[in-house]
Order: C-alpha cells, then sequence, then structure tokens
C-alpha cells in the first residue's frame, strides 16, 4: 500500500444537524421551557385575582341626595349641629390641662443609672465599644483599647447603602475575664454594648 506523505489520517467531522450558531439547541429549549413557565404563572394569577374581584361585594351606590332648599340651610336641632363639625372646632375641646405637681415631677432629673453589675450568665460574650462609619474613627478607638491591654478589631457592616465600621472585643466566654475589661472600659469612661452570642 502506498500513501502519500502529506496525507492526513485524521477523520474528520461532520456536523450533524442544523447549526443555531451562536443559540444553540439548548438555549432554544430553555427559552421555550421559561416561556411555557411564564404563561402558566401569568394564567395562574389572572385567575386567581378574578377569584378576589368576583368574592368582592359590588360597591354600593350612593343615594341621589335631595338638594337642600332654603329652609334647610342650616342644621335645625342641636344633635343635627353637632354632628356637623370640624377638626379645627374639635381641637380646643381634645386639650388636656396638666397640674402643676405633674409638670414639677417631670422636671425633675432622672435617678443616676445603676453601675453595671458583672455578668453572671454563663456564656459566649462579646463587647461593642463602638460603631462609626468613618474608619479612622473606629481605628482611633481600637488603638485607645490596645493602650488599656484589651484586644479589639475593627469589622466593616454594610446596610443598604451604609458602610460602618464596628470595634468588637471577643468572642469572650470566661466570665471573669469579660467583667473584668468592662471594668478597664468603665474606667476609662468608655461605653461598651454586651452583646451574647448564639442567643
Amino acid at each position: 500500500m502506498n500513501t502519500p506523505i502529506g496525507r492526513d489520517f485524521k477523520k474528520t467531522r461532520r456536523k450533524g444537524g442544523s447549526d443555531f450558531g451562536f443559540f444553540g439547541k439548548e438555549f432554544v429549549i430553555g427559552l421555550m421551557i421559561g416561556l411555557a413557565v411564564a404563561a402558566g404563572v401569568f394564567v395562574y394569577q389572572q385567575r386567581a385575582l378574578q377569584k378576589v374581584v368576583a368574592a368582592e361585594p359590588s360597591e354600593p351606590r350612593p343615594r341621589p341626595v335631595a338638594p337642600r332648599t332654603q329652609t334647610e340651610g342650616a342644621p335645625d336641632t342641636a344633635e343635627e349641629r353637632q354632628r356637623e363639625y370640624t377638626f379645627y372646632d374639635m381641637l380646643p375641646q381634645q386639650e388636656v390641662v396638666i397640674p402643676e405637681n405633674e409638670r414639677e415631677a417631670n422636671k425633675a432629673p432622672p435617678p443616676p443609672a445603676k453601675p453595671n453589675s458583672p455578668v453572671q450568665r454563663p456564656g459566649t460574650y462579646v463587647l461593642q465599644p463602638g460603631a462609626y462609619r468613618n474608619l479612622e474613627e473606629a481605628e482611633r478607638l481600637q488603638a485607645k483599647l490596645s493602650r488599656l491591654g484589651v484586644s479589639s478589631a475593627v469589622q466593616r457592616l454594610s446596610i443598604d447603602t451604609d458602610v460602618f465600621h464596628r470595634v468588637r472585643i471577643g468572642p469572650i466566654s470566661n466570665l471573669d475575664e469579660l467583667n473584668r475589661i468592662r471594668g478597664k472600659l468603665r474606667a476609662a469612661d468608655i461605653d461598651a454594648v454586651l452583646i451574647r452570642v448564639g442567643d
């Protein structure tokens, strides 16, 4: 058998079926299934809407009102006059007079807040001494905590379009250590929110 030297013995593949180009068969089938599902949902919603509309009572028709004559211009009885009121007529009637002794009681300063009592319920806790929009402020608080000997971390938190940087200490599961850190923060005039993890 003589074979030419330059001949390529690799079998060439023939494309079977029609060529959809960029849109393959799978795409067209998926599109058809999607359209069928969308049509089914539309029909289902229309039927549900028709049931709701059929279940609602028809709107009451307004009763025809006879036009008032000159003699009917103003309400005759006291009861009819009382029914015809407006907001500004009612407002003075709704005023409430506060006695003087109650006003003075409201002016008294609130009792001093109780000092933070030590945590006694076992569990894992996190302390959050601050949350800031500005990263530099959060890092400044983290440095202050570091000078106190308290290890903390700054976490980035996104809520809708706002970004917050919260400073957190923990998690801490040792209650003695937790109460010691809370005491350090109180001594440095730093308020921290106590968060129990796992609740």
